[in-house]
C-alpha cells in the first residue's frame, strides 16, 4: 500500500522540511505558486476582490467547517482579510496566514481543553436536548461554543454506544439498555481518546502545525484556479509516483485525507481485492478495520498499524467498514495478497437467460507505462479489456455491457485506446489549451475489436477518462449509454515542478504543482464539463444530486463548447423505444423507487438536520436512518441474473486456491444482486430483439 495518510499522521515525516521552510520564506513561496498557476494554468485566476473572497472561504472552511472552533468574534477578525488576499498574493502586504495560524492553534488547545471538560463525567440524558447539524453560523461567544460542544460530544457518545451495541448484534431498546452506564462509560473513553488524539496530533510541535497549515494554504491557493489544481511537496510527489510493490501484501487501497481530516480512498490497485470487490470505491471514507476478533476504529489507530492492517509481509482476510459519499454505512470483507504485473486485472462473465451477454466492469483507468516509452508502447486497461473481449467472443455473446459506474477516471490515453476497440477511423475528441488552440484527438489504431452491440453503464461518480469513453461513443452512435449523469470533469491535468522559468541543474526539485492544462470536449464540439455526460436511458442513480458533481465547487471552470470534429456518426439507435420499455420496467421497481426516495431524502439530510440527544428518541432517528439506507440493501442477496466467468477464465478458476475460489464466487454474487446490470441486461434484450 503507498503511503498515502493524513496530513496530521504525515506531520512527523515532515520535521526536516518544516526547519528548512522558515515563516519568512512562506510568502515568496506563495508567489511563486500564483505565478506557476497563471503561467501554466488553463485558465489563470483573475486575483481580484471576488477571487480574494473565494480563497478566504475555502480557507476558513478548512479551517474549521463544522464551526466548532472559531467564534463570531474571530471571524470579525479573520473576515477583515477577506477582500484583501489577492492585494497579499501580489506582495502587498502579509498579515492573513499567520492570524489564521496563530488564531487556530490557540482554538485548538481550547478544543482540547472543552473536550477533556465534557467527557470527564457521564453524559447527561435526563433533559430533552439535540442538536442542529450542520451548524448554521459560528457560536456568538465562548459560552455558546462551549454549548456547541457538550452537544457535539454527546451525540458522538450516544452514536457509539449504538454503533457497539449494533456491532454485538444486540437489540436497540426504547428504553436505557441495563448496562446503559458500563456502555456509556466505554463509549465516552473512547470519544475521549479518538477526539483528544486527533486534535494534539493536529497541533504536535509548532514547527509541525506550520509545516502543515503551509502545504494547506499552497492547495487552497491551488485550489482556487480550479478543483483538480493542488500543490506537493516532494514526499507527496514521490508517493504520486510510486508503484504499489507486487512483493508486498495489501487489501489493494491507498488512503489519503479530505478537508475535514477524514481518511478516505484515494487509490485502488488494479487488480486487489479492494478493486475486485465492485463494492469500494474512491472518496469512501474509512471508519474502522477489523482483523479477525479485534476492531479499531480509524481514529484509535496510528500511522503504522493502519499500516500494517492494510499491507504487510503477509496475506489476512480483514474487513473495512466504509462511509460512502451517500452516506451509507457499508462493511466489505477483503484478503491481503500480492498483485503480480502479469495477472490479469480486468474480469469479463457472461449474463446468462434468452441470450448470452458479456459483461466488463472497469473501476478505473490504468497504464503501465515505464519511463522511456512512446504513447503506442502503453499496455494499460484498453488493451486488457480488449483481450476479455476475445475471451467473451468464444462464449457466442450476443452484446457486451461495459460497466464505468463509479470510475473516476486516469490515463486519458488509454481513454483513447479504449474508444478506439469500438470506433473504427476518426477523432474522438478534441483538446482546447489555453491559447484556444485546439487538437483532435484520433483514434489510434484502426479498426475495432468489437463491433457488436454496446451498452455503457454511468453513473454520478463516473469522472474524467470514464466521460471521455462515454461521450466518444454516444456521439457516434456506437453504444447506448444508461445510467445516470456523469460528475462533469472535463479537464486534464499534468504535475509539473513548480518553477516559472528555470530549470534546476541537478533535477532537485522540492515542490510540484498538478494544474490544469487543458479542457477536453466532445467530437461535437460540446463539453462534459459542469455538464455531465447525459445517459440515453436514465436509471435511478443515488449519486444524482447536483451536491455530487464536478458543480458542487465553487472554483469549478465553466462550460463552452469548442469546434466540432469531422466524424461519421452510425445510424442512430432505437433509444426511444427502449427508453419507453425501461421506464415501463423502472416505474414498478421497488428498487429504483427505493433509490429515488432516498436520493431526495439524503438532499434533505445533507442540508440540515435536528439530531435528539436523549435515548428514546435518538434510537428511534437511528432507526429511521438505518432504514432509509436498508430501502437499498434489502435485497441485495437476492439473485436477479444467472452470472458466471467466461469460459476460458473458469478452467483458471478450476484449478486455482480454494481463497481465490471464494472471492471469485462473492464478485459473481455481486454481480448477480446488482440491480442496474439486472436491467441493463434487460435493455440489451430489448435491444438485440
Amino acid at each position: 500500500m503507498r503511503k498515502i495518510l493524513p496530513l496530521f499522521l504525515l506531520l512527523a515525516c515532515s520535521v526536516a522540511n518544516a526547519q528548512q521552510k522558515s515563516p519568512d520564506l512562506f510568502p515568496q513561496k506563495v508567489k511563486v505558486l500564483k505565478r506557476f498557476l497563471d503561467k501554466y494554468h488553463y485558465q489563470p485566476r483573475i486575483w481580484n476582490d471576488s477571487a480574494s473572497a473565494l480563497l478566504y472561504r475555502h480557507w476558513i472552511e478548512i479551517l474549521d467547517d463544522d464551526k466548532l472552533l472559531f467564534t463570531q468574534k474571530d471571524m470579525v477578525a479573520l473576515s477583515a482579510y477577506q477582500y484583501k488576499l489577492d492585494d497579499e498574493l501580489q506582495g502587498n502586504g502579509w498579515g492573513f496566514f499567520n492570524l489564521s495560524v496563530s488564531l487556530y492553534q490557540a482554538k485548538l488547545k481550547k478544543a482540547d481543553s472543552l473536550i477533556s471538560q465534557v467527557l470527564a463525567k457521564p453524559i447527561d440524558l435526563t433533559r430533552s436536548d439535540a442538536v442542529s447539524w450542520p451548524f448554521a453560523a459560528y457560536a456568538a461567544n465562548d459560552q455558546e461554543l462551549a454549548l456547541r460542544w457538550q452537544q457535539f460530544l454527546k451525540w458522538q457518545v450516544l452514536g457509539t454506544i449504538v454503533d457497539d451495541m449494533v456491532s454485538a448484534k444486540r437489540e436497540l431498546p426504547p428504553t436505557l439498555p441495563t448496562d446503559f452506564s458500563t456502555l456509556e462509560t466505554a463509549a465516552r473513553q473512547k470519544r475521549k481518546k479518538a477526539q483528544l488524539n486527533q486534535i494534539r496530533n493536529l497541533l504536535k510541535t509548532p514547527a509541525e502545525l506550520l509545516q502543515s497549515m503551509q502545504d494547506d494554504y499552497l492547495n487552497a491557493i491551488s485550489w482556487s484556479y480550479d478543483p483538480h489544481s493542488s500543490y506537493m511537496d516532494l514526499s507527496e510527489k514521490k508517493e504520486w509516483d510510486a508503484a504499489t510493490s507486487a512483493s508486498e501484501f495489501s487489501a489493494g487501497l491507498d488512503l489519503s485525507v479530505n478537508e475535514k481530516e477524514e481518511v478516505v480512498i484515494s487509490f485502488l490497485q488494479p487488480g486487489g481485492s479492494a478493486w475486485r470487490s465492485g463494492q469500494l470505491h474512491t472518496g469512501d471514507v474509512l471508519v474502522k478495520v477489523k482483523t479477525g476478533a479485534k476492531e479499531k476504529t480509524v481514529e484509535e489507530m496510528s500511522a503504522e498499524e493502519l499500516e500494517n492492517l492494510l499491507s504487510g509481509d503477509s496475506e489476512a482476510d480483514l474487513e473495512v467498514t466504509v462511509r460512502t459519499a451517500s452516506g451509507e454505512i457499508k462493511t466489505v470483507k477483503l484478503h491481503k495478497e500480492k498483485i503480480s504485473d502479469d495477472e490479469s486485472i480486468v474480469k469479463s462473465y457472461v449474463l446468462h437467460g434468452q441470450k448470452n451477454i458479456g459483461y466488463i466492469s472497469l473501476p478505473g483507468f490504468y497504464s503501465r507505462e515505464e519511463e522511456g516509452q512512446t504513447d503506442a508502447q502503453y499496455d494499460g486497461c484498453a488493451n486488457d479489456v480488449s483481450k476479455e473481449i476475445v475471451k467473451l467472443k468464444k462464449d457466442n455473446i450476443d452484446g457486451l455491457i461495459l460497466d464505468l459506474r463509479y470510475n473516476g477516471g486516469g490515463s486519458m490515453w488509454e481513454g483513447m485506446q479504449l474508444a478506439g476497440i469500438f470506433i473504427d477511423i476518426g477523432p474522438i475528441a478534441s483538446l482546447k489549451d489555453r491559447d484556444g488552440k485546439v487538437h483532435f484527438l484520433k483514434d489510434p489504431n484502426h479498426g475495432t475489436v468489437y463491433d457488436g452491440p454496446l451498452m455503457v453503464l454511468v453513473n454520478g461518480a463516473s469522472a474524467s477518462a470514464s466521460e471521455f469513453v462515454s461521450a466518444a461513443l454516444q456521439d457516434y452512435n456506437r453504444a447506448l449509454i444508461v445510467g445516470g449523469t456523469t460528475y462533469g470533469k472535463g479537464t486534464a491535468q499534468v504535475v509539473l515542478p513548480m518553477d516559472t522559468g528555470t530549470i534546476s541543474k541537478n533535477g532537485n526539485y522540492t515542490d510540484f504543482v498538478k494544474v490544469t492544462e487543458n479542457k477536453f470536449y466532445r467530437v461535437n464540439g460540446s463539453t462534459t464539463q459542469w455538464k455531465g455526460v447525459e445517459p440515453d436511458i436514465v436509471l435511478p442513480d443515488i449519486y444524482a444530486g447536483d451536491s455530487y458533481k464536478e458543480k458542487s465547487n465553487a472554483s469549478a471552470l465553466q462550460p463552452d463548447n469548442s469546434k466540432e470534429g469531422i466524424y461519421r456518426p452510425l445510424p442512430a439507435l432505437p433509444v426511444a423505444q427502449l427508453k419507453a420499455s425501461a421506464r415501463q420496467r423502472i416505474s414498478g421497481d421497488e428498487y429504483f423507487t427505493n433509490i429515488e426516495s432516498v436520493g431526495e431524502w439524503i438532499t434533505k439530510y445533507k442540508t440540515g438536520r435536528t439530531v435528539p440527544l436523549q435515548w428514546n428518541s435518538y434510537v428511534a432517528y437511528y432507526k429511521n436512518t438505518m432504514s432509509m439506507f436498508d430501502k437499498l440493501s434489502d435485497e441485495k442477496e437476492k439473485t436477479l441474473i444467472s452470472v458466471t466467468n467466461n469460459n476460458f477464465d473458469q478452467q483458471q478458476v478450476n484449478q486455482s486456491t480454494e481463497q481465490s475460489k471464494m472471492i471469485n464466487a462473492t464478485y459473481l454474487k455481486h454481480i448477480s444482486a446488482d440491480h442496474t446490470v439486472a436491467e441493463a441486461y434487460k435493455i440489451m434484450l430489448d435491444w438485440t430483439k
